[in-house]
């Protein structure tokens, strides 16, 4: 197995879970990248190409430039080369089937639900995808 640090980007627009994540993953290792927009997400993405990209779907965050909701991240991040093989999960409270599967349709690897796990399960789930395994919710 490679020595090399496995990197993490979440897109995020709530702060103190992005700060709560930056310090579970920072503390384990890993280097982390943390947006608040759809499009800070995606360009670090392309520039940084992380081992893995969790991405919330409902990113409202008007203040800090944002215009995307996190289903266009995800489109966008499986049409551009430099991106489209990254494991993408979305992490979301959305839960209903009709989101899991618009969300895997377009493009994520899984589904990750915000409210159901703490920071420490998100690092496991973490550690589990970068392992090869696949975690979450699906729809039949």
């Amino acid at each position: 197995m490679s020595d090399k640090v496995k990197s993490v980007l979440i897109i995020e627009d709530e702060k103190t879970l992005l700060d709560m994540y930056k310090t579970k993953f920072e503390t384990a290792g890993y280097d982390f990248f943390g947006a608040a927009t759809g499009e800070i997400g995606i360009n670090m993405a392309k520039k940084n190409q992380p081992d893995l990209i969790l991405v919330d779907l409902i990113l409202a965050n008007k203040l800090e430039g944002g215009h995307i909701d996190g289903f266009n991240v995800l489109e966008q991040l499986k049409h551009f080369e430099t991106t489209k093989e990254i494991p993408t999960y979305a992490l979301t409270n959305l839960n209903q089937d009709s989101d899991i599967r618009r969300a895997v349709d377009i493009g994520a690897d899984g589904f990750l639900v915000k409210s159901d796990i703490t920071p420490k399960q998100l690092l496991e789930n973490a550690e589990l995808i970068l392992s090869g395994k696949h975690v979450g919710l699906t729809v039949d």
